[in-house]
């Protein structure tokens, strides 16, 4: 009897039954997460899952799963005299691994448009092997797509730069069919309008012949909706400057440097004060023996001395600015810190840029702007003024250094620390200093461009 049973064994492993199909168990094997896996028991193949087979004599079986993209399953199979046994068999990926890196990050990150894998960065995701496309999205910039084909245990890894989509402006100005400037370049549609921008920092200029310029900063963000409306105010500015209007301003700070001390109120009469520092360009149109790098035609003239700049000054019909002047134009009328306000920021000027730092050009520090749009006033270049380096009226400190000796510059630059960049801050030097962080910008009366009245 027990060689009788070890045969009949024997012949069920091996898949040999009666061959009547309509008796025994019934066996039903599937397969998750998809069906369509080969189904072989006993060396004979048995189609595909979801299965039902029946025939099969009581006994151990094994069953053999393969499907493309999984790993080969086995599965162990009891099967009684009568009944039913339901297999459910789990298949297994065959994987590779994804790592998705995104700037700017937590980007949302889909397969095939449909299956969601998590926000970047992703490190490591199992992929099932096979090919595939992957979509990044992120709120206001352009969706990124990319096709992978995903092998066994294989690493990828891609690194994905958005674009921002544009911001759009409209820009109003009263009286309409007024120029209109964007970082200083002329455009050639006029007011009313709108246009299309990268995401930045902008300043947004409106003219008319017969009125002021004036000026807006914007700083856009990705798929910002923003308008600039600006009324013009009759009158002519000299080119390339900007009116600082008459009346009370806080100069001076009490608490910060000995010789900015005390803080008072001034009053001032209107003036021009050029919105940019003088440029290379600029000098050399003058001083014709001025050599430079043609790269740097538009950054600040650097090197000069209080000497050269009044020089250049007079040739061109103006005149440095006053500490006071300077001053104003530099931190308007509420007392700010820094021409941009109060916060300490580093990024909105050419400051603190360490031992290897250079000039950068006029004006591109956009969010640095003074109130009255006045450009790098903190950093970039020391900025020489008119005056001789004296005590303000009110202080009581003595120091050697004041007298006729020194002349006083203004604003810091791409050397200075924040402490030395603040609109109050005074430094000196001798008429003669030339340090090649020294350069300087023009100032103007306004009396100087009123028609003369007939005798």
């Amino acid at each position: 009897m027990q060689g009788l049973a070890a045969t009949l064994l024997i012949l069920a492993l091996s898949g040999c039954g009666s061959g009547d199909e309509d008796v025994g168990a019934v066996l039903i094997i599937e397969s998750e997460p998809e069906d369509g896996a080969s189904i072989q028991i006993g060396g004979k193949m048995y189609g595909e899952t979801p299965r039902t087979i029946r025939g099969l004599p009581a006994g151990q079986y094994y069953a053999i799963l393969n499907q493309y993209g999984y790993k080969r399953t086995t599965r162990s199979i009891i099967l009684p005299e009568t009944g039913e046994v339901h297999i459910l068999a789990q298949m297994e990926p065959i994987v590779g691994y994804l790592t998705l890196e995104s700037d700017p990050p937590l980007a949302k990150v889909y397969l095939d448009g449909v299956r969601y894998l998590g926000e970047t960065p992703l490190v490591a995701k199992p992929i099932p092997i096979g090919r595939y496309s992957y979509e990044l999205r992120l709120e206001n910039y352009l969706t990124l797509q990319n096709d992978v084909e995903i092998l066994e245990d294989r690493r990828y890894s891609f690194t994905h730069r958005f674009t921002p989509m544009k911001a759009q402006i409209q820009v109003f100005s009263r009286p309409s069919d007024a120029t209109i400037y964007i970082n200083d370049v002329i455009q050639k549609k006029t007011t009313p309008t709108r246009f299309s921008l990268s995401p930045g920092i902008y300043t947004v200029g409106i003219y008319k012949k017969g009125y002021i310029l004036a000026e807006q900063v914007l700083d856009l963000g990705p798929n910002d909706q923003d308008a600039v409306d600006l009324r013009l105010e009759e009158g002519e500015v000299p080119p390339g400057m900007i009116l600082i209007p008459a009346g009370e301003f806080t100069f001076g700070v009490s608490g910060g440097a000995p010789d900015e001390a005390p803080q008072r109120k001034i009053d001032l009469d209107a003036f021009y004060i050029d919105k940019l520092e003088v440029t290379n360009r600029q000098y050399a149109q003058t001083f014709p023996a001025h050599i430079f790098n043609t790269r740097l035609a538009d950054y600040p003239v650097s090197g000069v001395s209080w000497n050269q700049a009044v020089e250049y000054a007079t040739a061109v019909g103006k005149r440095l600015p006053t500490e006071t002047e300077w001053e104003k134009a530099a931190r308007g009328t509420d007392g700010r810190e820094f021409p941009w306000g109060d916060r300490l920021d580093p990024s909105l000027g050419n400051v603190e840029k360490g031992f290897d730092a250079r000039v950068s050009r006029v004006g591109h520090y956009r969010g640095g702007a003074s109130p009255y749009g006045v450009m790098d006033m903190a950093g970039n270049v020391y900025e020489w003024t008119y005056d001789w380096y004296q005590p303000y009226e009110g202080n009581t400190v003595i120091t050697t250094e004041y007298g006729q000796v020194f002349r006083v510059l203004r604003g810091g630059s791409y050397r200075s620390e924040l402490f030395d960049v603040r609109a109050a801050r005074r430094h000196y030097d001798r008429m003669e200093s030339a340090r090649e962080d020294y350069g300087f910008r023009c100032a103007k009366d306004v009396e100087e461009l009123k028609p003369k009245r007939a005798p």
